[in-house]
């Protein structure tokens, strides 16, 4: 687990692996919904599970998995 601070340093929220975020991975266009495979010291490294259909070739070329900084993981997603 780790967490996400913003601008002041302040924690913003829990980062957690196996947690489903919506976010924007660099290089998309959009953001993307992914889950958090393994945790980095600024990024996280995330499986995207749905996609724009603008940003799908880059997601496949890149196996689905992408990384993303902890300022571009915007909101968790909970299952129902």
């Amino acid at each position: 687990m780790s967490k996400k601070k913003d601008h002041r340093g302040e924690h913003m929220e829990q980062i957690e692996i196996g947690q489903t975020y919506r976010c924007q991975p660099v290089g998309t266009k959009k953001q993307v919904v992914g889950v958090v495979e393994k945790l980095y010291v600024n990024t996280a490294l995330i499986i995207v599970t749905t996609c724009e259909e603008e940003d799908k070739n880059l997601v496949f070329e890149s196996n689905h998995r992408m990384i993303v900084t902890f300022s571009n993981i915007h909101a968790a997603i909970h299952a129902a």
